[in-house]
């Protein structure tokens, strides 16, 4: 387990003991080492340590957006699989030497999306098709933080992105198993801050995106915040014979006119999603099909938001300004 410390590692930290022997952890945090002792397993400050004292086959990992790369990267080059926290990368540079070490080293990198174990969501990709032909989808998500960001999100040299990268991925890859596209999305985004300390390190507190997708016309909008009066996420598809309204507890398909043909309810807790998604990681981990799968999806939601990124840019934009 590394960074077993932080809050995501500690609500992993006892589901994936169900599944596996946790044989080390690595974590510089103050609170590792109680923590570890806690849970019976030996503590380590710096991963290069753990590689050379536990034998281990695989990795589960939570840290911070710019340790992401330079950890897994360790990892493969050790001959582990690796389990992570999203995102699968944070460029598309990145994402590509990954997958180019993972399949060399003939090792998974899968990422942690609960979205894809949730039981809604499920039912809202296999009865899609109900609503003919998709022309157009929102997508909202929302929490409703009253303060700035802390820890480290909160800074750019950590998260390399404000809730595009953090919240946005996910929703990214919910479309990206939806309407699976060979092409490039098109995108026009907006991005606002709410606070000035999160204007001054280029860490957007609201996103709007509008996308297209080239070979089917399916066209649609995604807004994404930190700071809204209510937690909430909600996508809506609209289809030529009906649409579908998801919340993370329902899903409800509706005819065109609006009257509701089936609806779907999950009222499971969340830990039964995240149950489900790291059992079914750790058992497909030597999945080689299973393994290509994730890399081309992963690698398209990383290329969408990189892209965003990089239209974004001071450099670019400061180009634009100079042509001007």
């Amino acid at each position: 387990m590394v960074g077993f410390a932080g809050h995501q590692g500690k609500e992993y930290l006892p589901i994936v003991r169900e599944t596996a022997d946790v044989v080390a952890g690595v974590d510089p945090a103050p609170a590792a080492t109680s923590l570890a002792d806690e849970w019976g397993f030996p503590h380590y400050d710096v991963l290069g340590e753990a590689l050379a004292k536990v034998d281990f086959d695989a990795a589960v990992v939570t840290v911070p957006h710019n340790e992401h790369f330079p950890v897994c990267s360790q990892l493969l080059a050790h001959g582990s699989h690796v389990v992570k926290e999203k995102p699968f990368a944070v460029t598309e540079h990145e994402a590509r030497q990954l997958i180019h070490q993972a399949q060399r080293a003939d090792r998974g990198v899968l990422t942690l999306l609960q979205r894809n174990f949730n039981p809604v969501f499920r039912f809202a990709r296999e009865n899609l098709a109900r609503i003919g032909d998709p022309y157009w989808f929102s997508y909202d998500y929302h929490f409703n933080l009253a303060h700035p960001t802390t820890g480290w999100r909160a800074s750019r040299e950590q998260a390399m992105g404000g809730v595009l990268l953090d919240m946005g991925y996910h929703l990214i890859d919910v479309l990206s198993g939806m309407f699976p596209e060979p092409e490039p999305l098109r995108v026009h985004s907006a991005f606002v801050h709410q606070y000035r300390e999160t204007r001054d390190r280029r860490l957007e507190d609201l996103v709007g995106l509008m996308c297209s997708y080239p070979s089917t016309g399916l066209v649609g909008s995604l807004r994404i915040s930190r700071h809204h009066h209510e937690k909430t996420e909600h996508l809506c598809v609209l289809g030529t014979e009906g649409a579908l309204n998801v919340t993370p507890g329902a899903a409800t398909l509706h005819s065109v006119g609006g009257l509701p043909l089936e609806r779907y309810v999950w009222e499971g807790p969340k830990t039964d999603a995240v149950r489900s998604m790291i059992a079914h990681h750790l058992g497909h981990l030597d999945d080689r099909s299973y393994r290509q799968e994730h890399f081309r999806r992963q690698l398209a939601a990383v290329r969408t938001i990189d892209g965003i990124y990089r239209d974004r840019s001071p450099e670019r934009n400061a180009l634009a300004d100079r042509c001007a």
